[in-house]
């Protein structure tokens, strides 16, 4: 049985009846529903076909700051969380001006219509002390029970989440342009100081450069986690991508007692692929092989090619233990301590998520460590245009 409908601007203001929402609550609470959402670590709810809380769970009931679910029941979320938006219209949460842009709300009316969906939504709270605003990715599933309809709607908050990223983007834009106006002075200094500072003036010039270089990298790798970055394919040639990177490292700071050499049955194909992001990844292999190679040691460059693919391969003479083999391409995992291991993981990462390849390694006594990168001669049939 529902309540008299009142006006609405958006979703249906119709409610169903106290006595409704006990009957609703006691058949969830006999069922394993309740028992299932208390073992999710967000915030999670049932809802009625009115759109109103019939159970929640333990998440759901800290957030709220009441002591029993039952304080909630009949509610609609905006309602329960406090949204200052959710007393604007007689309907309440869902039927106000503002309701027609909420995401939390077209979920529901999404979820309610069987199709299961992910949304943004963005409210302001009131806390009783002053307004809270919550970023919040909220989720709807229908489900059936007794020949009824529920829904099952979560709330993650991602607040915190939004506002690093916010700041990180702050962050790189004021670094890079702090960072390379210090390398444009550099740049002129280079060229205007006298004889005996060009020595000096070279080698700050170099290290502010490689400073730029290490913060747009890490720039580019939070893009990449984000699915933000993107990407400009283009004609590359294989022998221009290793004569770039080796010239990139044989000269640096790395390479110094060692050698960075060319396979001499090395390929030279033409291909289409991002530039940056692949020379930053072959740039990693070298980086990393550099590393691993003692005084006197030489790290290989080499490209060979099929019918459908190129392949750029680093190989250096050390052999990694198997018990490191095993997490080799893992997120912040290096035997070079806490907080490194980004290498390897960007590697795979920008192959496989964003240039169509795939990454791969070998590591045995009889031909050393060889990491390759296998990549379509043209991903998006750019050559047939």
């Amino acid at each position: 049985m529902a309540a008299k409908p009142a006006p609405t601007c958006f979703a249906p203001s119709e409610r169903a009846l106290s006595d409704e929402i006990d009957r609703q609550f006691l058949v969830l609470s006999t069922h394993a529903i309740p028992v299932v959402l208390n073992a999710i670590p967000i915030i999670a709810m049932v809802l009625n076909r009115h759109r109103q809380v019939v159970h929640g769970n333990r998440k759901f009931i800290d957030v709220l700051g009441i002591g029993d679910i039952r304080e909630a029941l009949g509610k609609r979320p905006g309602e329960a969380f406090r949204c200052v938006h959710a007393a604007e219209h007689p309907g309440g949460c869902g039927t106000s001006e503002f309701c027609a842009h909420c995401g939390a709300v077209r979920s529901i009316l999404l979820g309610l219509a069987g199709q299961d969906n992910v949304q943004e939504c963005a409210i302001n709270r009131d806390t009783g002390s002053g307004i809270e605003a919550l970023d919040l990715r909220v989720s709807s599933t229908l489900v059936h029970l007794n020949a009824e309809q529920y829904l099952i709607f979560s709330i993650n908050d991602v607040s915190h989440e939004n506002r690093r990223r916010t700041l990180e983007r702050l962050f790189f834009h004021d670094m890079l342009n702090t960072v390379g106006g210090i390398q444009g002075l550099m740049e002129f200094m280079v060229e205007e100081a006298p004889q005996e500072l060009q020595a000096d003036a070279r080698l700050i010039y170099r290290a502010v450069s490689q400073l730029t270089d290490e913060i747009s990298y890490q720039k580019q790798l939070l893009a990449a986690e984000t699915n933000e970055l993107e990407t400009n394919i283009t004609p590359l040639r294989s022998e221009d991508i290793l004569d770039v990177v080796e010239a990139t490292f044989q000269s640096g700071e790395q390479a110094r007692d060692k050698r960075i050499e060319r396979c001499d049955n090395c390929h030279d194909v033409i291909f289409y692929s991002d530039p940056v992001l692949l020379r930053r990844v072959v740039g990693n292999m070298v980086k990393n092989a550099l590393e691993a190679t003692t005084s006197g040691g030489a790290v290989r460059l080499g490209c060979s090619v099929d019918r459908d693919a190129v392949e750029l391969w680093v190989q250096n003479d050390g052999v990694i233990p198997r018990s490191v083999q095993m997490r080799i391409f893992s997120r912040s995992f290096s035997t070079k301590g806490v907080g490194r291991g980004l290498g390897t993981y960007s590697i795979k990462l920008l192959t496989e998520r964003y240039l169509g390849g795939r990454a791969s390694f070998t590591s045995d006594m009889e031909h050393g460590t060889v990491f390759r990168v296998r990549l379509p001669l043209d991903p998006g049939g750019h050559g047939d245009v």
